[in-house]
Order: structure tokens, then sequence, then C-alpha cells
């Protein structure tokens, strides 16, 4: 659920400032929003600082620490020797761009010798011009042999040759190469300067390396100075006082009232007068809190005045991924994966696992009553996973097709039927909520209305009273007007559209049964590939087991693409889009000790 928050605005002393503040952020509950823009010279000498310190760390991490061990850095000395190590690291970077260069000028020299190009300018001042060129084999043979053309060099593709004449204007049909701008021993010369000194470089890194850990050590510190300065700089002063806001979460507010008591400091608690810029904080019990990995990968949060979906979310995010996956072999192995990296990833956060092993079970429920393993009917043939099977959902009885369809539209229906029913008890003593009713009422006429289309069943009466019945709630409140008539013509521009949308948010649900469908030809297919390349000797049992392996891998592969594109989908657009939310969130992140 999305926390309440309460705005608290504290008033204090210049001299009591610093240490109000030390206090404040030692309790670690009150988001801070800076009433004025922060702008001391200390502020943005440390912003520096911090930056030049992350450059260093990112290339520190590329040399181990050297066999003289670790060095330590004084606070005072860090900025100055982060400095130098960017500087040397961007000299290196210069350095390797140079040799690059000068290699591929060494290069250039290969057919040609070496020479100095400096020597055609002192010809061409004595009316002798020397021009340089490049062709193919065959087309030197057409030319024919002349005394003022020279043939330098040949390789497998081309000849290389230079024209010496008296004529300025005299060209030859052939591609005219440009001379090297220095010499050979000039290029030379700088490749050797140039790897001395990136040897050079590389022992000051490596040495420097030993600071690693007192730069990892000392980044926070920084960081924690920077955030104290920008939030005691961010407040109002007002002569002999400052001030400043932030929200806090109500259930914490006392804590903030009995600190600025204990400082003499004044306080002022308001509600939240701005959605925008209020902080969302969501709280919820551990085993719907599994789902925020999921939020975290879309980087969504709910805007405070909206909804908190988590729980819905969890719940039909599980079907879905097992529909999607459909094959509850594919389950197991993700059960089992899930398994041994938790067991290897023991520091990481438990919510992960625990979303993927809820995930799995869900996929091997639904592949155990579909009767899908691997994508081998014989296998749930067998008497144990045979029982398991629920007859009207079997997946490989192509009648049940349509029945999965239909089922597709229900979950969808509830749903989106679910998201007006929040919305609803929201506003539950306002007309606004009729209007509410009247969008669920018209979303479950659209549900007959796509089995008609879809599947030709055949349309009930009471679906029609349905749509009739929703669509005028729909027009009578969802712009309540004392003037009825203005009310109704303000709704009549936009529900033709969202009827539209809505009906196709039904029929969107489609993809479920498709995707699934798709994911048992795909298993079945390679399965029967791999059969008639048969196990009669061990090249081809090699052969059929190589078709499984990688044709099943390519299949949950494309499974878990499908569950981002469509599962997540589902959720964040038609559902949340039926809600109304735009995810216009900002983190709750309150001044603390980190």
């Amino acid at each position: 659920m999305v926390v309440r928050m309460k705005k608290l605005t504290l008033l204090v002393s210049e001299t009591g400032r610093e240490e109000l503040l030390l206090k404040l952020r030692k309790l670690g509950t009150l988001h801070v929003k800076n009433v004025t823009k922060p702008s001391a010279r200390e502020i943005g000498s440390l912003e520096g600082a911090i930056s030049q310190v992350k450059k260093t760390i990112s290339i520190l991490e590329n040399y181990p620490i050297p066999a003289s061990g670790k060095i330590s850095w004084g606070m005072q000395e860090i900025p100055g020797n982060a400095k130098e190590v960017v500087s040397i690291a961007g000299e290196k970077e210069e350095a390797i761009r140079n040799l690059e260069y000068v290699k591929s000028q060494i290069e250039w020299y290969r057919p040609w010798g070496s020479f100095n190009p400096e020597d055609i300018e002192r010809l061409k001042q004595k009316k002798i011009f020397v021009t340089l060129y490049r062709t193919s084999k065959g087309a030197l043979k057409k030319l024919g042999e002349k005394k003022n053309i020279h043939i330098i060099s040949r390789d497998k593709q081309y000849a290389y040759l230079a024209l010496i004449c008296d004529n300025p204007d005299e060209r030859l049909p052939f591609e005219e190469i440009e001379p090297a701008r220095h010499s050979f021993d000039e290029f030379h010369k700088r490749r050797e300067s140039l790897e001395i000194r990136l040897k050079e470089i590389e022992s000051i890194l490596e040495n420097m390396a030993g600071a690693k850990d007192c730069l990892k050590n000392c980044l926070p510190k920084l960081e924690k100075k920077y955030n104290f300065l920008n939030v005691m700089h961010g407040m109002k002063e007002e002569k002999k006082f400052s001030y400043l806001r932030g929200f806090c979460p109500a259930d914490k507010v006392k804590e903030v009232v009995a600190l600025a008591k204990a400082h003499g400091a004044g306080y002022l608690i308001e509600e939240p007068d701005e959605p925008l810029e209020t902080p969302t904080l969501i709280r919820n019990p551990g085993w719907v809190s599994i789902i925020n990995p999921v939020f975290k990968f879309m980087n969504t949060l709910p805007g405070y005045n909206e909804y908190d979906i988590s729980l819905w979310f969890l719940m039909f995010f599980s079907i879905f991924f097992a529909m999607l996956i459909g094959d509850g072999g594919y389950g197991l192995l993700f059960v089992a994966l899930t398994f041994f990296a938790r067991r290897k990833l023991k520091n990481v956060r438990k919510e992960p696992f625990l979303l993927m092993y809820t995930l799995s079970f869900a996929t091997v429920i639904w592949g155990a009553i579909t009767g899908t393993w691997f994508g081998a009917e014989r296998i749930a043939q067998m008497p144990f996973l045979n029982a398991l099977v629920v007859e009207r959902i079997d997946s490989f009885v192509t009648t049940n097709q349509n029945f999965m369809i239909y089922m597709c539209f229900v979950i969808g229906v509830i749903q989106l039927s679910i998201a007006h029913f929040i919305r609803a008890f929201r506003i539950i003593n306002t007309f606004k909520a009729l209007a509410e009713a009247g969008w669920i009422l018209t979303l479950w006429g659209l549900f007959f209305t796509a089995g008609t289309l879809v599947l030709n069943k055949p349309f009930p009466a009471f679906a029609g009273h349905f749509l009739v019945a929703g669509a005028t709630l729909v027009l009578l409140f969802s712009n309540p007007q004392k003037n009825i008539i203005k009310g109704i013509l303000l709704s009549l521009g936009t529900i033709p559209l969202k009827i539209v949308s809505s009906f196709s948010d039904v029929v969107s649900y489609i993809r479920l049964f498709a995707v699934g469908y798709a994911s048992l030809v795909l298993a079945s297919t390679f399965n029967n590939m791999a059969m008639q390349v048969g196990f009669d000797n061990v090249m081809s049992g090699l052969g059929s087991a190589l078709i499984m392996f990688f044709g099943h891998a390519l299949n949950i592969a494309l499974c878990l693409m499908a569950v981002i594109v469509h599962g997540i989908r589902l959720n964040m657009l038609e559902f949340s889009g039926q809600m109304g939310m735009e995810w216009s969130g900002r983190e709750y992140n309150p001044f603390r000790e980190k």
C-alpha cells in the first residue's frame, strides 16, 4: 500500500541548524525537499571530488593490487591524487590513439619502402614531379612499358608504382596515393617513444591500484558530506533563522516532532498539497513484496495519489507467466536453476528468488493440469501425471482451443473489472463511483461481444442490457455537473474511443493462449525432429540430444521474452490503463545515514 505522508516544515536558529540536521540524519525519516537551490562553493568542490574518485575507482579496477601492498591516502590527499590518476588515464588513452595512428602510417610504408616524403617536395622545386599510384596487376599490363613509370612493389592484389616526369599535370588513370606526412624513421622513433611512455603509465597505474580500497572507503564519506551540505544549504535563511521542508510517513511524524522540541525548533505539519512533489513509499507484507524486483526492472513507481497494485500484479503476473511459458517441465527446470542460483548468491536479497519460486511453481501447476511436459504428450500420458490433467484444458486436444481463448477473455474481463472496482472503492461516496460501476457493466458486455465476434458464441440478451446500462451510467456520472446536459456532452466526447479501447483490452488477453500454444507447437516440433533422427547409434543419439537441447533452449528464451513483452504489458498497460495510472511516482528517499 502507498503510505500516507505529512508535509513538515522545521524552523531553527542559525546556531542550532547543523546540530539539528545531524540528529535529523540519524533519525532518517524525513524526505527533504530543498526550499532554495544549494549554491555553496564547498558543494561544487565536493561534487567534483566525488566524480573524480568514482572515475579513479573505475580506472584502477582494471589493475590488481600490487605486490607492494595497499596504499592509504589521507582525506586531504585523495582529491589531488584522484585527479592525477584521471589525468594519467586520459594521457594513456591519447597515447593509445596516437600509437594506433603511428602504426597505421608505418604500415603505409610497407609497399613503398623507407623514404622521406620531403624528398618529393625537394624534387618538385627542381621541376621533377613524383606521383604515387596503386592499381591492379591486370590494369598495369595494359599500360605497357614506359621509362617514366617505375614499379615499386607488388603484392597478391595490387601493384605500386611511381610516375616521375617534368610535367606537373601528367597523371596516370590509376588510384593516386598521397604520401605520408612524415618519414618512416620519424614514425618509427615516435612509436618507440609512445610505447615507452605507455609502459611508464601502466607502471604508475599498477602502483596506484593499491589505493583502490582506500578510495572505496572514502567515497561514502564524501557522498555523506555532500548530501549533508546539500540539505543544509538548501534551507531558506530568514535573518537569524533557517527552515527546511520535507515529507515524512504519517506514523513517523511523532519522532520528528519530538526531535524538533528537544532542539527548540519550530515545526508545522500539513497535508501534502502537491501530489507530484510528494514522494511515494510502498509498504507491503513480505509475501507481496517479492514482486518489487519487477517494478525495479521496469523502473516504475506509482504516484502518491495513485494506486499500489503490487498484490494484483503478483497474482495475475503469476498466472500470465504460467500460461505464457505453458510447460510444467520448464517450470521444474526453473525451480532447479533458482535453487542452485540461491546457493551460489547467498548475499543477494531473497525477493528475486522467492518470486522465481512462485512463478516456477505456478508454471508447474499449469503444466500439470494442461498435460504439458517438455512438449511431449507421452509424458503427460503416464498414469500419475495423466490423473492431474483437466480434460477441458488439455493442451493436446485441439477442440479445446476455443475454450482456452474464452478462458483468456474471462481472465481479462475479471482483471479489468477489478481495476474499476478499485477506482470505485476510493471514490465510493461520489457520483463518479456510479460511472466506475458503469464501466464494469460495459466491460462484461464487451466480453460477451468478443465471444460472439471471435468465437461465434451466441450473444446473450442480458449482455446487451449490460452495454446499455453501463454506457448510460458512464454518460451520466463520468463528469457530474449541475447542468446534466453539459456533463453528458463532456462525457460523450471521449466515451466512444474509451469503449473501443476497452474492447481491444479484453481481446488482447488472447495473447496468453496464442503464445502458450506457440510454445507447445515449437517444443513438439523439436521433439519430432529429434525422434526422426533417432537414437539407433551414438552419432544419431548425439544429434537427437543436441536438437532437443538447443530446440528447448530456444523455446525457453522465446517464452521468457514473451513474459516481458506480454505478461508485464497486460499489467502495466491494459490493467493499469483502466485504472488511469501514469506511474509518475518519486521514490521516498529520506535524509539518513547510509
